[in-house]
C-alpha cells in the first residue's frame, strides 16, 4: 500500500482551490455582474450537478452535509427537469454526437444534432460543435478593413498566447514568462496578451484587464458585455478585433503568437489588418498530442483539419520559431522552408547553473535516508510520459537486490493508475508520489533526485517535442536517462550528458539505472557534461539573443 503520510491531502487542495475560485467569482461579480452571471448561467445549464458539487467544496466541511441535503437534490432535480423537457427524446442523438466529436468526427457530430435544435440545450451543443469545427477550417476569422497604425515603438513585441501566469501554472505559461523576462533583460519591450475571455471564462472573474508581472505588461481580453461565445471560433473572432485595437494602441514592431492554431489565426488576421510582421512559435504539435490519447483518432477529421490549419499558419507566418531540430524537420515536411525556421529551445535561467536547492531537506521530509539512491522525475503525469515503465524497472531492481527509491513529483490523469501499479508491484516502501508541488519545491525535488529519468513512450508526439524538465535536471548537474527518441536524444548532445534506452523497455531501463546506481563518479561526470551542454545552448539569455536578431531581420 502507498502511505498517505507523505502525500498532501488532495481534497484539501481541491477545496482550497474551489474556495479561491469562489472568492474570485464573488469579487468578479461585483465588478462585472452581467458577464459573470452569463458565464455562471452557461455552466449551470451545461452541468448543474457539477456546479453544485464545486460550490459545496468551497464550504467548511461541517456545513457541507447540511447544505448538501438541499443543494445536491436541487441540482439533481434541475437535471431531471432538463431531461423531462426533451432529453429522453434526444438521448440517443446527444450520445451519438458526443461519441463522434470525441473521436474527431466533427461534421458528423454537428449533423446528428441538427434535427433536434428546437431544444435549447441541444442547440447550444450544436453551436459549440460547429464553432469548434469552424475554428480549424480555412478562413475561420472574417476579413476586416485595414487600420492605420502610427509609428512603431522600437523593440516592442506583442506576444499572443493562450493563457499565462499567475492564473495558470504550467510549462506553457512558465516558458512565456521566461521568454519575455529574458527579452526585457536583452533590451526589448515585450507585452503579453492572452486569448479572448481568459481567465474569466475559467472562473477567475476577479482578473483585471492589465497587470504587470516582473515588470512585463500582461493584457487580458476580458468580456465587457454582449454575447459571450463559448466556442473557439467565436472567441477567435472577438479576439482578432480586440488585439487589432491593442496593436493600434501599443504600436508593436512584431506580433509573436505561440501555438496553437487559435492564437496563430488571430495573429494572422491582425497582421492583415495592421501590417505588423508575425512570428509563429511552434511549441508542440497539439493535434498529435490529442491523437496520442487514442489511436483511433489518428487520421480523423479533427486530426487532419487541425494539422492542415497549423501547417497553413506556419507557411503564412513571416518566420517560425520552434524548440528543436527534430521539430524543425517536421515543420519543413509541412511545407515551410528551412531558412524560415529558427530554434529557441527549452531553456533555463542562467542562475540555475550555479543555484543550490535544498534537496536534502526534501529527502528528509519524505523519509529518504541520505545514502539512498533516488531515481525519478518532476513532471505532468500523463500516459505518454511512460512512468509505468519506470515503476516496472524499479520492481526489477528490487528483485535483483539492487533497489533504488523512486520519487515522482507531479499530478495528472495517469497518477491514479500509477498508484495502483505501486500497490500491485509491492513498491509501497520504494515509490514516493507526493503529487503537485510549487515551483520552488519542484526544483528542490529535482535536487533531491540522483538520476533523472524521462521514460517517454514511442509515440509521434514524443518523437517530435522536447520537454523542459530534463533540461532543468541537467542544469542542476543531474545525470539523465532518457528514452531513445529523436527529440530526447537531441537534448543530451554527444558529450555523454545522458543515457538513452529503448522506450517501453523496463529491462533496459533497469540495466542503465543499475550501472549508474553503483557508480557515483560516472553520475558526477554525466552531470558536469549536462551542465556544459545547457550552458552552451539552453539558457534564456542565449535564447533572447536569437529572438532579438530575428525581430531585427523582420523589421530592418
Amino acid at each position: 500500500m502507498v502511505s498517505d503520510a507523505s502525500t498532501p491531502d488532495s481534497s484539501k487542495v481541491s477545496a482550497k482551490s474551489a474556495r479561491a475560485g469562489l472568492s474570485g467569482l464573488l469579487k468578479g461579480f461585483a465588478k462585472h455582474p452581467v458577464i459573470v452571471s452569463r458565464v455562471v448561467a452557461a455552466k449551470v445549464k451545461s452541468d448543474p450537478v457539477r456546479v453544485a458539487q464545486a460550490a459545496a467544496e468551497t464550504l467548511p466541511p461541517k456545513l457541507r452535509p447540511v447544505v448538501g441535503r438541499f443543494a445536491w437534490p436541487a441540482a439533481r432535480q434541475a437535471k431531471l427537469v432538463v431531461r423531462k423537457l426533451g432529453m429522453r427524446m434526444v438521448k440517443g442523438p446527444w450520445a451519438e454526437a458526443k461519441e463522434h466529436f470525441d473521436a474527431g468526427r466533427m461534421s458528423e457530430a454537428v449533423a446528428v444534432l441538427q434535427g433536434h435544435t428546437r431544444y435549447p440545450f441541444i442547440k447550444r451543443r450544436a453551436t459549440y460543435y460547429a464553432g469548434e469545427l469552424g475554428a480549424i477550417q480555412p478562413n475561420p476569422i472574417p476579413p476586416k478593413p485595414k487600420v492605420i497604425v502610427g509609428e512603431r515603438v522600437e523593440g516592442r513585441v506583442l506576444h499572443c498566447v493562450t493563457n499565462a501566469l499567475p492564473f495558470t501554472q504550467a510549462g506553457y505559461t512558465v516558458r512565456t514568462h521566461r521568454i519575455v523576462t529574458a527579452q526585457k533583460a536583452a533590451g526589448l519591450d515585450p507585452h503579453v496578451v492572452t486569448s479572448w475571455g481568459w481567465p474569466m471564462m475559467q472562473g477567475h472573474a476577479d482578473a483585471t484587464p492589465y497587470e504587470e508581472i516582473d515588470g512585463v505588461p500582461y493584457h487580458r481580453l476580458i468580456p465587457d458585455g454582449g454575447d459571450v461565445p463559448f466556442e473557439s471560433q467565436g472567441r477567435m473572432i472577438r479576439g482578432a478585433g480586440e488585439v487589432t485595437e491593442l496593436v493600434r494602441t501599443l504600436r508593436p514592431q512584431i506580433l509573436h503568437a505561440a501555438t496553437d492554431h487559435r492564437n496563430g489565426s488571430v495573429a494572422l488576421a491582425v497582421r492583415e489588418r495592421t501590417g505588423t510582421p508575425m512570428v509563429y512559435e511552434v511549441r508542440g504539435f497539439l493535434e498529435e498530442t490529442w491523437a496520442s490519447r487514442d489511436p483511433k483518432r489518428v487520421g480523423s477529421q479533427r486530426h487532419v483539419l487541425q494539422r492542415d490549419r497549423e501547417a497553413f499558419i506556419m507557411r503564412s507566418a513571416d518566420a517560425v520559431v520552434t524548440l528543436a531540430e527534430t521539430m524543425a524537420v517536421e515543420i519543413v515536411e509541412r511545407g515551410v522552408p528551412r531558412e524560415k525556421i529558427f530554434l529557441a529551445p527549452n531553456a533555463v535561467d542562467d542562475s540555475l547553473l550555479s543555484a543550490e536547492y535544498d534537496g536534502a531537506a526534501f529527502r528528509s521530509a519524505y523519509g529518504i535516508a541520505p545514502g539512498e539512491v533516488i531515481m525519478g522525475s518532476v513532471s505532468s503525469i500523463v500516459a505518454y510520459e511512460g512512468f509505468a515503465t519506470m515503476l516496472s524497472a524499479a520492481a526489477l531492481l528490487r528483485d535483483r537486490g539492487t533497489p533504488v527509491k523512486v520519487l515522482l513529483v507531479g499530478d495528472g490523469a495517469e497518477r491514479p493508475a500509477l498508484l495502483e501499479q505501486v500497490e500491485e508491484l509491492g513498491l509501497g516502501d520504494v515509490a514516493i508520489l507526493p503529487g503537485r508541488v510549487g515551483p520552488d519545491e519542484a526544483l528542490q525535488a529535482q535536487a533531491a533526485i540522483d538520476i533523472f529519468v524521462c521514460p517517454r513512450e514511442d509515440l509521434r508526439v514524443c518523437r517530435l517535442v522536447t520537454p523542459l524538465k530534463p533540461v532543468e535536471a541537467m542544469a542542476l548537474g543531474k545525470p539523465v536517462v532518457l528514452s531513445d527518441l529523436p527529440a530526447l536524444s537531441e537534448l543530451v548532445g554527444s558529450d555523454g550528458a545522458g543515457l538513452l534506452v529503448p522506450p517501453g523497455d523496463p529491462e533496459a531501463l533497469a540495466d542503465a539505472l543499475a550501472g549508474l546506481r553503483d557508480d557515483p563518479e560516472r553520475r558526477a561526470e554525466m552531470g558536469r557534461a549536462g551542465q556544459a551542454e545547457v550552458a552552451a545552448k539552453r539558457t534564456w539569455s542565449r535564447v533572447a539573443e536569437t529572438y532579438r536578431d530575428l525581430y531585427r531581420s523582420l523589421t530592418a
